[in-house]
């Protein structure tokens, strides 16, 4: 069998608006991604329903142990014929073990293919307003690693701090746990003690957090704050405060709440008998969602606002195995305990999906009373919202709603729309989606490109990817565009 390839990508630090094009582009179009601890769920939002998401976060004490499992399973996944994206925090290359797994697939006959990120190394220090140059302050930048490692004999290997010393910027990663020999063996080596030093904890995800210190100070008052990994640490006179730039407004904030604001003011649940409800598809990334219930009507709920990049906080004593297995992965924050007005603190919408009325009432009048929008399971009275059933095939969705008068139904429908519309509609969006900067280069009127897509729909071209004809699916839908091969 011919093998796959993997790609060797850098998430960024973690807001999926940082993402690189190629990066969002190979996890849309990945059989595998393997992925570490310091990539959000969010960022695998848009993977294919059918893509295997395999969680490789590194536990403390099993680096060594764990980076083994990680190389031999990237080239099996590829040497089996998948397209893998093996996705790393950061960049792929700095300080993330890119270049040894390269190494592991090139001496097994893998192809594999660098694609680089925003290191935190940049990002951290962009996120706290610094900039780590500055024509007044700072002509060098250094980038080292907080980690000690032994050489093949155990002895420590050490850096050369008295040339870091004279760095004008340095920046450590992963240094949170040597913070103070850190700091101490840059003052033995000369760096004054009174230099300005940040720790930036987390950039750009929810927990950011920043802390502004010296040289000195800095491992006390990491210490007193609190500060965990991940965390950057900069050193150098462009951390003052007479170069530290406020960023008003961030657009990258990560705050909870933030795209769909509050209606103050909403009490009263969908009254059934009423107008239909207004159909909408929801961008949900990067928002913050309650599910209240841990049984498999919550389990279904939380599947899908994970694969909409929603970010779910789940309340609920017990949960189903799969939703354990989430929470172990840090996929979803988990209360285990019945509900609480304050677990609807900076959520946008709520789902109960309790098995006790009394409990989801309670929560959809918590919620309307915070303007929040809400669902009820099997209770339309209860809800502003229902959900319809859909087919999904790829990035085409195709929802039913009979406005809960009838949800068996929808259902019905749903499975007869299964059968009708396969796997090969979801290859056929991708192919229009391609085509799509082509065919409005054309001019044409709505009506007309709506015209010559139905005349594709008439076309082989579905057989053809039925057959699994991609390349010969692709020229005829061109052709059937106007469009050049």
């Amino acid at each position: 069998m011919k093998p796959g390839k993997v790609y060797l990508v850098g998430a960024g630090p973690g807001h999926p608006d940082l993402l690189t094009v190629k990066a969002y582009r190979l996890i849309a179009q990945a059989d595998v991604i393997i992925y570490d601890r310091l990539v959000q769920e969010e960022c695998l939002a848009h993977a294919r329903p059918d893509c295997e998401r395999i969680y490789m976060g590194k536990a403390p004490g099993r680096h060594e142990s764990r980076q083994n499992e990680i190389n031999d399973l990237t080239a099996r996944k590829a040497l089996a014929g998948n397209t893998v994206v093996r996705l790393k925090g950061g960049d792929c290359l700095l300080f993330s073990r890119g270049g040894e797994e390269a190494e592991f697939l090139a001496a097994r006959g893998v192809p594999f293919e660098f694609v680089p990120g925003v290191t935190s190394a940049l990002a951290a220090p962009a996120a706290a307003g610094i900039p780590v140059t500055h024509r007044d302050l700072s002509a060098c930048f250094c980038v080292i690693t907080g980690h000690e490692r032994e050489d093949a004999t155990g002895r420590l290997l050490e850096l050369d701090w008295e040339a870091l010393a004279r760095m004008d910027t340095l920046a450590v990663l992963m240094g949170v746990q040597n913070l103070r020999r850190i700091a101490g063996l840059l003052m033995d080596h000369g760096k004054p003690g009174d230099t300005p030093a940040t720790l930036v904890q987390q950039a750009y995800w929810p927990g950011e957090r920043v802390l502004f210190s010296t040289l000195a100070r800095i491992a006390d008052e990491a210490e007193a704050a609190g500060i965990e990994p991940p965390a950057v640490l900069l050193v150098g006179p462009v951390v003052g405060a007479k170069t530290r730039l406020e960023q008003k407004d961030r657009d990258l904030e990560r705050r909870d709440g933030a795209r769909l604001g509050t209606r103050a003011g909403h009490r009263a649940g969908r009254i059934q008998g009423s107008a239909m409800l207004y159909p909408i598809h929801l961008a949900l990334e990067g928002s913050r969602v309650l599910v209240v219930g841990g049984g498999n009507v919550a389990e279904r709920r939380v599947e899908r606002l994970r694969r909409a990049g929603a970010r779910v906080r789940l309340v609920s004593p017990d949960v189903t195995p799969a939703l354990a297995d989430l929470r172990d992965k840090g996929a979803v924050e988990h209360r285990a305990r019945p509900f609480e007005p304050a677990d609807l603190d900076g959520v946008v919408l709520a789902f109960a999906a309790t098995d006790d009325p009394a409990v989801n009432h309670r929560v959809a009048d918590e919620a309307r009373a915070s303007g929040i929008l809400v669902n009820v399971a099997d209770d339309p009275l209860f809800c502003d919202f229902t959900l319809p059933a859909c087919v999904i095939r790829d990035a085409l969705v195709i929802s039913v709603s009979t406005n809960a008068r009838s949800p068996g139904l929808a259902a019905a429908l749903r499975r007869r729309l299964e059968a009708e519309y396969g796997p090969e509609w979801g290859t056929l969006t991708a192919l229009l989606s391609e085509a799509r900067p082509d065919l409005l280069n054309l001019g044409l009127s709505a009506a007309e490109v709506t015209a010559r897509i139905g005349r594709i729909l008439d076309s082989d071209v579905l057989d053809l990817l039925r057959a699994g004809d991609l390349p010969a699916a692709r020229v005829r839908l061109r052709r059937g565009l106007g469009l050049p091969d």
